[in-house]
């Protein structure tokens, strides 16, 4: 009997799941369709089934901001505004890094006007999402290209109206408007994922779509939803996304009292040449890293008034220790030696470090970085991250 009941328990517990990734795809589908109207329902119900599941709580919070544009009584704005911060804040808390719900998470439900865009475009911009949740697309984009003729800077436009394109099945003018949202801000990710997942779906052009997706992570490389496209192109072309590996030693630990007393550990059986060949040169990366706390970093950072890890830091003591390396032993040194020894070789040291190996400091160094290196960065993600899979024309 005891069988027979655990069986049926298993039984129901196969079919809730069944139902609730059904529900999952559904709301998903309809989303990415831009019938948020109707997915809405579907998002309240996998939002109280997966309370931890930050893109749940992000989509709900959208998608009851797409039922604002269609209500006039205030009393009913602010509920629907209470809920849609109460969603984004919950997606914060979980780890949303997408921008503009940290926009919705600080809004006042008492002002009805946060949402949208300061500027000339903002109600065009909501007569748009109105039309758009409403899934009257030829509105919809009648009221984005007016958005963005009023306001040339409003990024959303485009980039919704570039939507709207792909939804009526249009890529070329999709692309047409994704590229001017684009043009608009090059640093944020949403217009180059958008359109590679565009291009990825309609399936002609892969390569194509694998440049788009690096783009994106290049604008915004500590962005999760930066990496979403690219995986999704990884697993549908069969290609695996692997950073080189590069195993260092312990940072050296600064005392918070004494902060010129520093202490480096070492591991004697980690460094012994005899074991690991070339190993011994990781004693230089140590060194070097406590040498640049203690003198270099308020030379070469003298407006922070504290220490941090920065680029510049890093690179110093990975190209140390890579100088250091005989090169005629390239084969007998283990994995993480003969990679650093390729990434300085091949000018992509930095790239390594600010895409592959960030900390909050180093993170810090990104910005000013990607200014002038953004087409090496590319280059890195193409070459050393990503691994089969249809090639971009780069």
């Amino acid at each position: 009997m005891k069988r027979w009941i655990a069986l049926i328990c298993v039984m129901v517990s196969l079919g809730v799941a069944a139902a609730q990734q059904e529900n999952g795809s559904r709301a998903n589908e309809l989303y990415k369709q831009g019938k948020k109207l109707d997915a809405l329902p579907l998002y309240e119900e996998l939002a109280k089934q997966y309370p931890n599941e930050w893109l749940y709580q992000e989509r709900l919070a959208d998608c009851l901001n797409a039922t604002v544009a269609g209500e006039n009584d205030t009393q009913k704005i602010v509920a629907l505004r209470t809920r849609i911060r109460d969603a984004a804040k919950r997606a914060t808390e979980l780890g949303d890094p997408n921008e503009y719900v940290h926009i919705l998470a600080n809004i006042d439900p008492a002002k009805p006007n946060e949402i949208a865009p300061t500027s000339g475009g903002a109600a065009l911009l909501k007569e748009a999402e109105k039309a758009y949740g409403a899934g009257d697309f030829t509105t919809a984009m009648a009221k984005y290209k007016a958005a963005a003729e009023t306001d040339p800077q409003l990024y959303e436009a485009p980039l919704f109206a570039g939507d709207t394109a792909y939804v009526q099945h249009d890529l070329k003018t999709a692309a047409e408007w994704f590229a001017r949202s684009i043009k608009i801000d090059p640093n944020r990710e949403t217009a180059y994922r958008y359109w590679g997942d565009a291009i990825l779906r309609d399936g002609n052009d892969p390569g194509k779509a694998r440049e788009l997706f690096i783009e994106a992570i290049v604008a915004e490389p500590y962005n999760k939803l930066a990496w979403q496209g690219l995986q999704q192109w990884a697993q549908r072309e069969q290609a695996v996304l692997m950073p080189p590996k590069i195993d260092r030693p312990a940072a050296p630990i600064t005392d918070p009292k004494k902060p010129n007393n520093i202490t480096i550990n070492i591991d004697p059986a980690a460094t012994d040449d005899k074991k690991h060949p070339g190993a011994s040169a990781w004693l230089m990366y140590s060194m070097m890293r406590a040498s640049y706390q203690m003198e270099a970093f308020k030379k070469d950072h003298p407006d922070e008034k504290e220490y941090r890890h920065s680029l510049k830091e890093e690179d110093m003591a990975l190209s140390m220790v890579a100088d250091s390396l005989d090169e005629k032993k390239t084969k007998k040194l283990d994995e993480s030696l003969r990679n650093l020894l390729e990434l300085k070789k091949a000018g992509m040291l930095d790239c390594w470090i600010l895409i592959s190996a960030p900390d909050q400091g180093i993170a810090q160094d990104y910005a000013a970085y990607r200014q002038s290196h953004r087409e090496l960065l590319h280059d890195y993600i193409d070459r050393f991250v990503v691994h089969g899979g249809p090639a971009g024309t780069h």
